[in-house]
């Protein structure tokens, strides 16, 4: 994708980071998908991320058009689900979004590429993943890119489609 380059985030970047995930919150409100809201993401969880490393910016030239976490934690809610893939090292994607204004140019799937070269980096055998339920952009992206429904959790915010997907070597 020319002109894209996908860069770890500085505490520098929180501010453009909050104004995109405003941006999505609004595209989904504006879609019925109460997915997220002022209490998640919040700006202490992306401080955090930053901070562990593992916030990852997508720019297109200097404009900031997406992001995702990608780091081994996995939420307590994970163990009940039925995975498929028994992976002893298993990376994890979190808050992955688009701005609106770049949505449908591929910017998702490259942020998606980078996650699972990152997860290789870390040694992991097997990607997952939640994607709330109400949202069918996302469900339609991670079933595209291959990812294996493992079944559901629940969150504050509802029912939570869980994916995972074995890597390559």
């Amino acid at each position: 994708m020319g002109g894209l380059s996908i860069v770890l985030a500085s505490e520098d970047d929180i501010d453009r980071v909050m104004t995109l995930v405003a941006a999505c919150i609004a595209d989904m409100r504006a879609a019925e998908i109460e997915q997220w809201d002022d209490l998640y993401p919040d700006r202490q969880t992306m401080v955090q991320d930053v901070r562990d490393g593992t916030l990852y910016l997508a720019c297109v030239d200097s404009e900031l058009v997406g992001m995702l976490v990608v780091n081994r934690w996995q939420n307590p809610e994970y163990s009940e689900v039925p995975w498929t893939i028994g992976a002893a090292r298993v990376a994890v994607v979190h808050r992955l979004m688009v701005d609106p204004r770049h949505q449908g140019k591929g910017m998702a799937r490259e942020l998606m590429r980078l996650a699972e070269e990152r997860a290789h980096g870390l040694g992991c055998d097997a990607i997952r993943l939640d994607a709330f339920s109400r949202n069918p952009r996302a469900l339609q992206l991670y079933r595209r890119l291959g990812y294996h429904d493992a079944g559901s959790v629940t969150f504050r915010k509802g029912v939570f489609r869980c994916f995972e997907k074995t890597l390559g070597n």
